[in-house]
């Protein structure tokens, strides 16, 4: 089985060096590592042209953001399967080769795994998404399997990341996956669309990458500022896109859906600037108009792991209750 892996570059630089090592290094030898370099810093370009290895492949493009450049290595994979790792994250030695038996043997077109995070001072700590593997294996242990309905609504609660799941090429193609271009907070949609239209779907128990806070710059998104304001457009485009799925019948997962997507939009309305905070609460006001109103009557049978589900309840109903009022920033 040949796993490919997209991997964008922009300004890591010599970070760039322990992620591209973490790919090579691999004990499954049958993969490719596709590189988009997009519109690269010098150091950047020049640790891409120190690369020697065959099994890499580097695509270049003007610099034209995240999801553009995943998109446009995509289109350039040869493998059975694709994953996604950021360049300057790692995934273990051992990664594919546990990713590769564990479909071997269940034939899943999509397989999420675990990992690990690191920040800049204290401990590694699991990946936010692990209450959801968790949870999975709780209800695996009470009823002894989940169905594929079961499967997609956890798989639904894991987090919005790339390098948390294995995904065939032809569950790529038939559901025509890919990224919002020009947007920040893509992985969102194209997660939820992957298990939508997964055919099947397994889990596997092994923290197989390391996502590094960004410990010598800053994330994009950690920004407070008008990047914030993406997650309104890209949620309202999954959220459309979802309801014209057959999968929105499963409310199972369509609560899990609802559940990531206004997590993601209440923690940007928390964290943008106070100068801010206005407009974007009437920005938000008027997409959430706009969306079926079943996604905001979560089943109390969705996975919420943290207990969120009133809470985001709430939130929705404030915002929907504001015909038309002008909000003072909130505290």
């Amino acid at each position: 089985m040949k796993i490919s892996c997209v991997m964008t570059a922009y300004n890591e630089g010599k970070l760039l060096r322990q992620a591209v090592a973490s790919i090579l290094n691999q004990t499954h030898e049958d993969l490719e590592l596709i590189i988009v370099d997009d519109g690269g810093s010098a150091e950047t370009k020049a640790e891409l042209a120190a690369l020697s290895d065959p099994r890499i492949r580097i695509i270049e493009q003007s610099n034209d953001g995240l999801s553009s450049a995943r998109n446009r290595g995509l289109r350039h994979c040869t493998g059975e399967y694709v994953c996604f790792l950021d360049a300057d994250d790692t995934r273990a030695p051992w990664a594919f080769a546990e990713a590769a038996r564990a479909i071997e043997i269940s034939g899943a077109e999509l397989l999420l795994v675990r990992g690990v995070m690191a920040r800049p001072h204290g401990p590694l700590e699991f990946f936010m998404d692990e209450v959801s593997a968790e949870g999975a294996e709780d209800e695996v242990a009470q009823t002894g399997k989940l169905d594929i309905a079961a499967k997609r609504a956890w798989a639904a609660s894991f987090e919005p990341q790339s390098a948390n799941k294995f995904i065939a090429r032809a569950l790529i193609d038939r559901g025509k996956l890919s990224f919002p271009n020009g947007h920040f907070f893509e992985d969102i949609m194209f997660h939820t669309m992957a298990v939508a239209h997964a055919q099947s779907i397994e889990f596997l128990n092994a923290r197989s990458f390391t996502y590094f806070h960004r410990q010598l710059r800053p994330q994009l998104t950690g920004s407070n500022q008008t990047i914030r304001y993406d997650i309104i457009g890209v949620a309202t485009v999954t959220f459309q896109i979802f309801a014209a799925h057959p999968t929105f019948a499963n409310e199972r997962m369509r609560g899990a859906v609802s559940i990531g997507v206004l997590r993601l939009l209440r923690w940007c309305e928390m964290t943008i600037s106070l100068d801010r905070r206005a407009s974007y609460r009437a920005v938000l006001r008027q997409a959430l108009r706009s969306v079926d109103p079943r996604f905001f009557v979560i089943s109390e049978s969705a996975p919420d792991p943290r207990d969120e589900r009133e809470m985001l309840q709430d939130f929705v109903r404030e915002h929907l209750q504001l015909q038309g009022a002008t909000d003072e920033p909130a505290a």
